[in-house]
């Protein structure tokens, strides 16, 4: 793992400390900590839209904030300008793929070859305006220019046939939104298989 990727986990772990360790369990359990309608952690959030340009946000802005909070973490953890930040998943992975303003070190990889390593990213589609169910069909999209609803988590952990992974904006419910740490079921080769999601890209870190 590279010092950038270790410190990434780093400061995806503090924020989750931070938001009271919302925790999403293998069994769909969930436990609950902070929300983001809870004055200080309003703030913070606005520290995450800060780093997309957009200062005037924070947590009770109406407009889904994971984007932003990947992009801080990432400034956070000293990327500088090996990743280029947005407020939407699909822009700055489509900038990953293409290099476009991004380091050779992260390379978008389909989910169905790759495992999950500590300190990479996985991306799943989201969202109700047709969204793409496979990396085929997310990367026709992206060369069409459409940049559909997506959501992106920082993996943290690789063990016993798991993988736990922090993002934010994560909830139980559809109104509302922490930071949280999620368990995903691999198969035994390693391979992100969790039904719960819609699978469309492993991002490989080695920043």
């Amino acid at each position: 793992m590279g010092e950038i990727a270790g410190r990434l986990i780093a400061v995806a772990a503090r924020e989750w400390e931070f938001f009271r360790r919302t925790t999403r369990h293998i069994d769909d359990h969930w436990d609950l900590g902070a929300n983001l309608d809870d004055p200080p952690h309003t703030a913070r959030i606005g520290e995450y839209w800060a780093a997309v340009g957009r200062p005037d946000w924070d947590g009770l802005t109406p407009e889904p904030w994971s984007a932003a909070f990947i992009s801080w973490c990432f400034r956070e953890a000293g990327a500088g300008a090996a990743f280029w930040g947005d407020e939407t998943h699909s822009v700055y992975v489509d900038r990953i793929r293409r290099h476009d303003g991004m380091s050779d070190k992260l390379v978008l990889h389909d989910p169905a070859l790759a495992r999950p390593r500590v300190g990479d990213l996985i991306w799943n589609a989201r969202g109700e305006r047709d969204p793409p169910q496979t990396y085929l069909a997310a990367l026709a999209q992206l060369d069409a220019g459409r940049f559909f609803d997506s959501h992106v988590d920082v993996v943290v952990a690789v063990q016993d046939g798991v993988c736990s992974s922090i993002g934010g904006n994560v909830w139980h419910q559809k109104v509302g939104g922490s930071v949280t740490r999620s368990d995903w079921r691999l198969d035994a080769d390693g391979r992100l298989v969790d039904p719960r999601k819609v699978w469309i890209g492993v991002i490989g870190n080695d920043l």
